[in-house]
């Protein structure tokens, strides 16, 4: 079940190619990032007030498969559904370049505050907040 879906954009570059002018396999997750990003971008949760919190978000766990290649050029969505949120930060994507699926893929990131390698079983308080804040005002403007 997914709490919410959202999309970002893109264009292909020509850093993000091989010689062939195909993205780099490796460079699809830098993709994942931006969505990942944006999605605490959203939630008003960004990257700097983790840190400033004492944590970090690190990613534990990402499945990839590869069943179409972008290419130089190529106008790419992510469609980012957040599937948990509350003891890890779970993502599944599909990015797309027009109804073409390029990638479908899922992340998982945990809390571990800095300066420690222990993971948390919880995220912090402040960010369950302000996700569940975003969500519920999704719902209010549905209406």
């Amino acid at each position: 079940m997914s709490f919410y879906t959202f999309e970002i954009t893109g264009k292909v570059e020509f850093y993000d190619c091989d010689p062939m002018g195909v993205v780099w396999h490796g460079n699809y997750l830098k993709y994942l990032e931006a969505a990942r990003g944006r999605f605490l971008d959203l939630v008003d949760y960004p990257y700097q007030t983790v840190w400033q919190e004492g944590n970090v978000f690190p990613v534990v766990d990402l499945r990839i498969k590869y069943t179409s290649s972008l290419r130089f050029g190529d106008t790419y969505t992510v469609v980012t559904d957040l599937d948990e949120y509350e003891n890890r930060l779970v993502h599944s994507f599909v990015i797309k370049a027009g109804e073409r699926v390029c990638v479908k893929a899922k992340s998982v990131q945990v809390r571990v505050e800095n300066g420690s390698s222990e993971l948390s079983f919880f995220m912090p308080e402040n960010f369950v907040r302000n996700v569940r804040s975003f969500l519920e005002r999704q719902k209010t403007e549905e209406f």
